[in-house]
């Protein structure tokens, strides 16, 4: 399946505590299988809840205790234990979150300060080359480590989630963040018609895998005895032990022989014999967790499946018990009823009440015919969601999303062995007389750059490159000049660096890149994430992140601090060397900002030259330099207004 020689380092972060098995968490570990399989680097990253922990143990030991008693009566015992995390896969726990109803589950919110400091020092730790979230909502794990991620951004959104807070009060928060990712799956039809409605994006559809090589049907199908029904109560176990109780006491007593196996629903099995209807105890068994082989071994000895409350990633479950040959019995909402058609894989609820899956129960078991043809469509279904198939949708996905990263690790080698003695200063951005907002002229920038030491200066006038080729002329030998331009794009304004012909204003972003390329130049983007600057938008320059040379990273005149500090995220995030530049508009603004690098005489030596950059600030106040601008610029405005 892979035909890519590079294996990625991908971490894949869930909103939910890995002590829930089921779910979201059952696909992350199923993608994490599949994944490690073909090579790549995974890591694991979810909230560590230590009270689900210590609750685990103490389940544990009660379910020994029980298989213990089970063994000596002869009764039937829970199925082996797994631990769940995927071989050659790493666990990271993220303790200090705090659990939270959602979507009719418990996720893990990600409040507290200390847990974004722990996010934000596993991901410097590990460099993973790809993130891939899931269920990015705030303000769980997904969204924290979106907001400090330092790579590409893959998110996979199971529910559509119209009712959570995140959808309503914090709409524009997200929507900002949510422009941060590289791609976005959604599980469903469904999951993607919602989610796109509220914020507007490229969703590709993939669906929820299931290991096939684990889940698949019986050799024979086990006609003899009555049939076993796998009732899950594995999402909410106090909701779906109360609709058991209630669907149970209205089975007919006509009822085809059956028996009724309960999964999940741990912290509720000493309650078992006093909700089953006394009529009915024989047949119900409640065997607790179960997982790994012993789940596909119980789903291969049942017929039906009976999973009555919608969930977030109850498709997986679902598909297993499909893989299985197993029949159905599901909610008729969402994306469920795009995997589960009505009467062909299985039937679908209207609404989990009692009566009206004691209904749906009493004519499956009633129709093997019906049943067993149910349950082969069901697996010819399944087989299309192998992980093998889906693991390679998702894998094309990642590499469209880490493409849009510069392969700049040679230039890096080269910058290590190259000789570092001979350092210069540097300044990528700098306007003369020939910008319109801008009066200072090439003689004085020349003895101001001389005098402050500079020996390289990029000449970066508004839309034109006459300012530049100017100063390139009067320019003593030993001051290297960039000829550039600032151009003004309808996406915002872009910087075109060793430039031989002047690209006239006004063009799309991308077109302006082209152009740059044509010429051998080097894409440039000033200022980003500045509102008092025309700055491209987050979507644009991750777009057109491949294509994008250098992200200045620090420019003395924006208006706040965290604006450079956004931008130094954003070039680490796709490995864009960083820039800096005075961008003056007066003398007094040359030298608020240089860069020491090795010295360099070509674009590419420039570009090796900034992985080692040290940049050097002034203490000169933005307010100061914005403020000398309006001032001269008025003055000269004044003495050059014709008398009346």
């Amino acid at each position: 399946m892979a035909e890519h020689s590079e294996k990625l380092k991908v971490g894949l972060v869930s909103p939910y505590a890995w002590t829930s098995r089921w779910g979201v968490n059952r696909q992350v570990a199923g993608l994490a299988a599949t994944l490690n399989s073909l090579g790549y680097q995974v890591s694991i990253l979810a909230p560590a809840d230590e009270k689900d922990r210590a609750r685990a143990v103490r389940r544990q030991t009660r379910a020994a205790r029980r298989a213990a008693r089970g063994a000596r009566s002869g009764a039937k015992a829970a199925g082996p234990q797994d631990s769940f995390v995927p071989a050659g896969v790493r666990m990271l726990n993220i303790p200090g979150t705090f659990r939270f109803p959602y979507s009719e589950s418990l996720a893990n919110l990600a409040l507290p300060l200390e847990v974004t400091d722990q996010v934000n020092r596993v991901l410097a730790d590990e460099q993973f080359d790809l993130l891939h979230i899931h269920e990015p909502y705030p303000p769980s794990l997904s969204f924290t480590a979106l907001r400090l991620a330092r790579c590409p951004v893959v998110a996979t959104f199971h529910t559509a989630g119209e009712h959570f807070l995140s959808f309503q009060l914090m709409r524009a928060v997200v929507e900002r963040f949510f422009s941060r990712l590289d791609a976005r799956i959604c599980t469903s039809q469904n999951t993607r018609r919602i989610v796109s409605g509220y914020f507007p994006g490229n969703y590709e559809v993939i669906g929820s895998g299931v290991d096939t090589g684990c889940f698949f049907p019986p050799d024979s199908p086990a006609d003899e005895g009555p049939p076993l029904v796998i009732y899950s109560a594995w999402s909410d176990p106090r909701k779906s032990l109360g609709l058991l109780l209630r669907t149970m006491r209205l089975l007919p007593g006509d009822v085809p022989p059956f028996e009724l196996a309960v999964v999940g629903g741990e912290d509720l099995l000493w309650r078992g014999n006093l909700i089953v209807p006394r009529r009915l105890r024989g047949r119900v068994t409640f065997t607790g967790p179960v997982g790994g082989d012993g789940l596909a071994d119980l789903y291969r000895r049942a017929q039906v499946l009976c999973a009555p409350y919608a969930a977030s990633g109850l498709s997986g479950a679902i598909l297993e018990g499909m893989a299985a040959a197993n029949a159905l019995i599901v909610p008729g909402e969402g994306g469920l009823r795009e995997l589960v058609g009505e009467g062909s894989e299985g039937l679908l609820l209207d609404h989990p009440y009692s009566y009206n899956l004691a209904a749906n129960l009493v004519d499956l078991l009633s129709d093997p015919r019906g049943r067993r043809a149910m349950a082969a469509a069901g697996a010819r279904k399944a087989s299309r969601h192998s992980w093998e198939k889906m693991g390679a949708r998702i894998e094309k996905t990642y590499r469209r999303a880490h493409g849009r990263r510069r392969r700049a690790r040679q230039a890096l080698g080269a910058l290590e062995s190259a000789d570092d003695s001979r350092r210069i200063l540097a300044d990528l951005h700098m306007h003369t007389s020939y910008s319109g907002d801008c009066l200072t002229t090439p003689e004085q920038l020349l003895a101001a750059c001389d005098e402050c030491g500079l020996e390289a200066i990029a000449i970066t006038d508004h839309n034109v490159i006459e300012g530049a080729l100017e100063v390139a002329r009067l320019a003593p030998r030993h001051i290297h000049v960039i000829v550039g331009e600032e151009i003004k794009t309808t996406g915002g304004e872009i910087i075109g660096l060793y430039l031989e012909e002047e690209i006239p204003r006004k063009l799309s972003a991308e077109e302006t890149i082209r152009r740059i390329k044509e010429q051998g130049g080097l894409v440039y983007v000033p200022h980003p994430f500045d509102p008092l600057h025309l700055t491209p938008a987050y979507e644009l320059l991750a777009r057109n992140a491949a294509d994008i040379d250098i992200i200045e990273v620090y420019n003395p005149r924006i208006t706040f601090a965290a604006f450079n500090e956004k931008a130094r995220r954003l070039a680490r995030k796709y490995d864009v060397p960083g820039g800096a530049g005075s961008d003056c508009h007066v003398v007094q603004g040359v030298g608020t900002a240089m860069l020491s690098l090795r010295k360099f005489s070509n674009p590419q030596e420039l570009l090796v030259s900034l992985r080692g950059a040290d940049i050097i600030r002034s203490s000169k106040s933005p307010i100061y330099l914005h403020s000398l601008k309006l001032l001269k610029n008025g003055r000269e405005a004044v003495v050059t207004k014709p008398e009346s």
